[in-house]
Order: C-alpha cells, then structure tokens, then sequence
C-alpha cells in the first residue's frame, strides 16, 4: 500500500508538471497548422496584449489556491482599478495608480480578516467582497463608457521595447518577482505550507491568520496592477470589464499545475497555464469559434487538470 501511494504521488506530480508544457506545445502546433499567422510577429502581439495583464492577476489567484482557498474578487478588483484610472487620471495625475493598489490591498485585507479572523469560507467571503466591489464600480462609472485621452498613462502598457510592448515587460517581471518569492522566501514557504496542511503549519509555528491575511492582501494588489495595465492597454472602459474572465483565470491557474486542494504548483507554472489558456481562447477566435465554444474546451482542460493534480488521500473541506 505504501509503495503504491508513493507511485500514486510521484505520477501525479509528473503529470501536473509535464502535462501543460505538452499541451503548450499543441496548442501552438495545431493553431499554427490552422493559421500561419499564428506565430507571426502581428500574432504574437496579438497573443501578448491577451495574456500580459492576465497573467498578473493569475499570479495572485495562485498564492490564494497555493493556500487551498479561493478567490473570487480577483476580476471585482481588477475592473474597479481599472474603472479608477480612467475616471481619475486626467484629474489627480499618476497619483491615481498608489491610491488604485491600495484600495485593492484595502479589499483584499477584507477578505483575508473575515476569512482567517471570522472563520467565513473564503469563496462566500470573496463572492460577497465581489458583489460590493461590482456595486461601487458601477456607482463610479454610472454604467458608462469611459475613454482614455492620457497618452503619458496608456505607455505604460503600449511602449514598444525591443519591438515587444512594455506590458510584457511588467508581465515577466511580476511573474518573476513573484516565482521567487513562491519558491525562495519565507513568505511562499509558509503559503505552501498551509495548503499542503494547516494544522502542522500551525503546530510548527507559523501564524497561519496573518499568513492568510497577507495573501489575500497580495492577491488584491496583483488585481490591483492587472487592472491599471488593462486599462493603460485597452484605453477604455466600463462595468463589462472581466466579463466572462473568472472561469479562464481560474482555469489557467489549474491548467497550470497548481492543486485546487493547496500545498502544490506556484506562479512559475502559472505562466504555462496562462499560455494554454489565453492562447486556446485567440485561436480558437482567429478560427472563428464562438465563446460558447471556447468556454467549453476551457472547462475540459480546467476539469483533466484539476483530476490530475488532486491528491484524493486528502479529505480537505474546501474552504
């Protein structure tokens, strides 16, 4: 029984870690067989400006599934970030991006109190966190469209660098950032720690409520910058923002490795699961498939990732 469980466990991990760079490597063939001009340079563009502030936001929802537990404020913040740029850059400067990021941190502190101090499920406390959030951008924005005329704001994302767009750039240095901090500090030690098991975490000193704290915080400031680039990108914007999103950033998360149960994946196989996911969802739009479409091959390789990556020994309450 022992030696079958190891067997279990390694194969699980093997294919979690396997499985997306082979999907990666499909998506990119069969879409290249599709349209040539998939991987063309205009294509690439095009694949980066669909993933770059994604992939921001999914690195947050990492940490929180890294965790175990859920976040599903993550789009709520990103649009009311965003929502704020637009409506308060012309008036109050740059300044409009530290107050932005701390009203998400402020959202995401919210989550993690109610959640670790409270003891309130973290996918009913983000739910209703997003809800409120939904409320005030709408009160903000009145419903409206709102266009971007600040070109200084809108070159944080549109630069052209090395003939690559800046918000690459602040993609891969996110990413970056945060994939050390995930396998290098302390801080990301302590995340996997308590999704692997919580109560050896606490037993082995670590502050498993302020731990939960921080990580919604860090949660809630990655939606935060996901929103500011969206916006310095798009130009534009209204309450529609990230509509549609949730399903594919939490698919991406999952796609990447990352357990739903917690304790297993991180940000450096986030970046995979991102690719696979935006880059479906583009080709599957360059061949003309509707969005019904699209979401359901998104629910087919959220669901395989999810079998593969579970550890069916643990009977963890999802919470």
């Amino acid at each position: 029984m022992g030696r079958t469980s190891l067997f279990s466990g390694w194969l699980r991990k093997s294919i979690s870690t396997v499985m997306p760079i082979i999907v990666v490597i499909v998506v990119i063939g069969v879409f290249q067989l599709v349209n040539p001009t998939f991987l063309s340079y205009q294509g690439i563009i095009t694949l980066i400006y669909s993933s770059a502030y994604f992939l921001v936001a999914a690195c947050g929802l990492t940490f929180v599934i890294m965790m175990g537990s859920f976040d599903f404020s993550v789009i709520s913040l990103l649009k009311l970030s965003a929502i704020i740029c637009v409506l308060y850059i012309d008036k109050i400067g740059f300044m409009v991006i530290p107050i932005a990021l701390l009203i998400c941190v402020g959202f995401g502190f919210v989550n993690g109190l109610l959640f670790a101090k409270f003891k309130v499920p973290s996918f009913m406390v983000t739910l209703g966190i997003s809800i409120v959030v939904e409320g005030i951008a709408l009160y903000l924005s009145k419903g409206f469209l709102n266009i971007m005329y600040n070109k200084a704001f809108m070159a944080i994302s549109t630069t052209f660098i090395a003939g690559l767009p800046s918000i690459l750039y602040w993609a891969i240095g996110t990413w970056s950032i945060c994939t050390f901090i995930a396998i290098r500090m302390p801080f990301g030690r302590r995340t996997y720690a308590i999704g692997g098991n919580s109560i050896a975490a606490g037993l082995s000193g670590i502050n498993i409520e302020r731990q939960r704290i921080y990580v919604f915080m860090l949660s809630g400031f990655l939606s935060g910058l996901a929103g500011i680039l969206y916006m310095a990108q798009m130009g534009g914007g209204s309450t529609n923002i990230g509509v549609n999103m949730t399903i594919p950033l939490f698919a991406s998360v999952v796609a990447g490795g990352t357990a739903l149960t917690g304790g297993v994946g991180g940000p450096h196989r986030t970046l995979l699961g991102v690719i696979i996911i935006t880059w479906i969802q583009a080709g599957l739009l360059m061949i003309g498939m509707g969005l019904n479409m699209q979401f359901v091959v998104i629910g087919l390789i959220a669901i395989v990732m999810t079998i593969a990556t579970t550890d069916r020994r643990r009977t963890k309450i999802i919470k």
